[in-house]
């Protein structure tokens, strides 16, 4: 599943499809489906439930992501935030990066003075890191100042899942076919 676990039971479910009826009443569970098919009806806590509807319209619109966050029962969605869709593709890499080295991951998000990973990484935006006219990879600067790196082993954008490199400082993660290298 795609999903994240905070050490304080919290769950972030990356990627989420959602599907609200059209007189969605706020009251009625919200169907809820990963993009490796695992599906869920959940409670929606009364504070974001504007947001839901808003998200969940923005969705079927512009193919935006959308990430959730539920209390630690996994059941009972308590905030949500939504990615624009050109930022799938630099996410993607960090979710597969979450799958294939979670300890690496975690160790960068308390470098940073975050609890979690999927906290560190929701809603970066990247952009090209070129020189001159070559493209060395993509980069986002972190709150601290510091930046994330994601080529395809320091010789570019990465082009696929099966093969990618992070850098975070004087840390360094290649993943390939689904494995930290």
């Amino acid at each position: 599943m795609n999903e994240l676990i905070s050490p304080t039971g919290r769950r972030t479910i990356i990627n989420a499809l959602l599907t609200l009826p059209h007189d969605w009443d706020g009251q009625r569970t919200a169907h809820v489906r990963t993009t490796d098919d695992v599906e869920a009806m959940m409670t929606v806590a009364p504070e974001i439930q504007a947001d839901l509807r808003a998200a969940a319209t923005r969705h079927a619109q512009h193919a935006d992501r959308v990430t959730l966050h539920t209390d630690e029962t996994g059941l009972h969605i308590v905030a949500i935030n939504v990615t624009p869709a050109d930022e799938l593709e630099p996410h993607a890499y960090l979710l597969e990066a979450s799958r294939a080295a979670p300890a690496w991951c975690d160790a960068v998000a308390h470098r940073e003075g975050v609890t979690s990973w999927a906290d560190l990484v929701h809603g970066l935006k990247f952009d090209i890191l070129k020189d001159g006219p070559r493209h060395l990879g993509l980069h986002s600067l972190l709150p601290s100042g510091h930046a994330l790196f994601i080529s395809d082993s320091g010789q570019g954008v990465p082009r696929n899942l099966a093969g990618f490199q992070l850098t975070h400082r004087a840390l360094h993660l290649t993943v390939r076919d689904g494995r930290a290298a």
